[in-house]
């Protein structure tokens, strides 16, 4: 095929009986911290021709050789302009940890990932692609009050460059995942205009749909795990919830003044964490830390957003103090995430394995089965589980809910997996934004 280099872009026309009718144009496209291909998958489906791709990681780089045939150099940092081919689009999911708020957030004075947008500039610079299409976190459009989203624009008007972006989710294309993240276009100033993707009518598919009966790998809950989720189910059966407060399983008993322990010894006559008895502490300052980690962090007072928590955790206590007497016996030796319960779930159906199950930092979270768990990159603990089959996700479950499930090769081990699919960018909302612009 017949590519017009420079500033016009590329076109395709056919002459039959002396009339010529315009063809759809098929763009060449860089892959720019390519990753599993969220870019590569998109844009081939619309049939456009990628001529370059670059990831750091050696794993990834093998795995999108094996899946499309073309093998990724390696740090952009290292990249001559002048070898890359010619090509009408640059893509570029560039890092988000700096920006991310699950990251440091340290913006574009991160020293390992925050500039690495600069070597993007390097190739657009010296290409000067019709477009340029980026995704990140919508965070970096906030960080440094601003700025680097400030030098973004900058930057890309200085290289004769409009541009726009929007926000999308895959739930508003159909995908049972919330997940934001910022789409941006830069288009050459001689480009033609185009409008966003208007995806309000889409119909959300059920996470159902997503979940296969037969997966590449099973992996199934650790032991321990599933006997803590086994526990909080017998305390749904005999306390259902009516809150949508995080349980705090440590108030189960506890009695202690929620604005610090008293000065005086009046603090022995209240009980801590788990209902224990502050009466046998030696000092004020051990009797703090037999208070919830959350209160004995802080000086023996309870955080002022954490308050209603642990009120509505005390109000459950007195409906069975009996029965959740026994129930707690053994979670004060389990992580302090797992002593907390964060329902978001069916009301009407408090089983909890008819739900998705998260562990998070935050607690073991509990959603129901119509959607997912915002894809991350995660570590294994968060992981979502698959109530109604007691396992985990798969990792070509969660492919299919970034539209990779067309892959044939991911990385072997689960971690990285599921770390690359939380990093990759969703190739069903690419595909409708560069429909929109590359036409």
């Amino acid at each position: 095929m017949d590519f017009t280099q420079g500033r016009g872009g590329s076109s395709e026309a056919s002459v039959q009986n002396g009339e010529t009718s315009d063809m759809p144009r098929k763009y060449r496209f860089a892959d720019c911290f390519a990753g599993l291909g969220g870019f590569h998958v998109a844009l081939e489906r619309l049939g456009h021709e990628c001529v370059f791709a670059c990831e750091i990681d050696e794993e990834l780089r093998q795995i999108y050789q094996s899946n499309f045939g073309l093998r990724p150099a390696g740090d952009i940092r290292r990249v001559k302009p002048e070898d890359v081919p010619p090509h009408e689009v640059l893509c570029a999911g560039f890092p988000c940890q700096p920006f991310s708020l699950a990251g440091k957030k340290k913006g574009a004075a991160c020293p390992d990932s925050g500039k690495l947008i600069d070597d993007v500039f390097r190739l657009v610079r010296h290409h000067l692609p019709q477009y340029v299409l980026l995704e990140n976190v919508p965070n970096i459009m906030t960080i440094a009050d601003g700025s680097f989203w400030a030098y973004i624009n900058g930057c890309f008007k200085r290289l004769g460059y409009c541009v726009e972006h929007k926000i999308y989710s895959p739930l508003q294309f159909g995908m049972p995942q919330q997940r934001l993240r910022l789409f941006v276009v830069a288009r050459r100033d001689d480009a033609p205009p185009f409008v966003w993707p208007d995806p309000k009518s889409i119909p959300v598919r059920p996470l159902s749909e997503f979940i296969g009966t037969a997966v590449d790998s099973l992996r199934q809950i650790e032991p321990p795990k599933l006997a803590l989720l086994e526990k909080w189910n017998r305390l749904l059966a005999k306390v259902p919830l009516n809150t949508s407060h995080t349980i705090l399983a440590s108030e189960f008993g506890a009695t202690y003044p929620l604005d610090g322990l008293p000065a005086r010894r009046p603090w022995r006559n209240y009980a801590g964490a788990f209902g224990d008895p502050l009466g046998t502490a030696s000092d004020r300052e051990t009797a703090i830390q037999r208070l919830p980690h959350y209160a004995a962090e802080n000086g023996g007072v309870v955080p002022k957003w954490l308050q209603p928590y642990v009120m509505t955790s005390r109000r459950l206590y007195t409906q069975a103090p009996a029965f959740l007497d026994q129930w707690k016996c053994g979670m004060s030796s389990l992580p302090n995430s797992w002593q907390k319960l964060e329902w978001r779930g069916d009301r009407a159906n408090q089983n909890l394995w008819n739900h998705t199950v998260q562990f998070r930092a935050s607690g073991v979270r509990v959603m129901r089965t119509s959607m997912a768990p915002s894809l991350v990159a995660m570590t294994p603990t968060q992981t979502p589980i698959i109530g109604p089959k007691k396992r985990y996700l798969s990792v070509r479950e969660a492919a299919s809910l970034q539209a990779l499930e067309g892959l044939s090769v991911f990385p072997q081990n689960n971690e990285r997996a599921f770390r690359a699919l939380g990093n990759a960018v969703n190739a069903s909302i690419v595909h409708e934004v560069a429909k929109a612009v590359l036409r």
